[in-house]
This record gives structure tokens, C-alpha cells and sequence, in this order.
């Protein structure tokens, strides 16, 4: 069964305050992984978190770990 949610202004208030999971995510991971001497991996994460809060990928998890499933071409008009 599908399910309507009508965009109030008190609903789209809310969507405001609610924290980006995603970003919150990839920076503990990069935190950990740095702390493990892993800079490689880390410094991989980074660039990957850095072009997903510029819109140029979106990032899923898979068993906890992060995938670039998509990137967005830039279009000029």
C-alpha cells in the first residue's frame, strides 16, 4: 500500500533539522580509519564524501561500507 505524505510547512521544518546521515557516516568511518593508519583508504572516503556533499554522487551502504552508486554529469544548458 503506497503511502501520501503531504509537504506542510510545519513537515518541511522538520526535514530541516534532521541531520545527513550519509555525512555523518563517512566521517566516522574516515576518522576510524585514519586512526587505524589506513590513509589510503581514508583519503579515498574523503574525496568520495567531499563529491557527495557537492551533489556529484550519491553514496549507499552496503554492510556498512560506502558505494558510489551514481555520478552526475555536468550539464551546461
Amino acid at each position: 500500500m503506497p503511502i501520501l505524505i503531504y509537504v506542510t510547512e510545519e513537515y518541511d521544518n522538520e526535514l530541516d533539522n534532521l541531520a545527513d546521515f550519509t555525512a555523518y557516516k563517512m566521517r566516522n568511518l574516515i576518522e576510524d580509519l585514519a586512526k587505524q593508519g589506513r590513509t589510503d583508504y581514508a583519503m579515498a572516503m574523503q574525496d568520495a564524501l567531499d563529491a557527495y556533499l557537492l551533489g556529484e554522487v550519491h553514496i549507499s551502504f552496503i554492510d556498512g561500507w560506502p558505494y558510489v552508486l551514481d555520478i552526475i554529469d555536468d550539464i551546461s544548458l
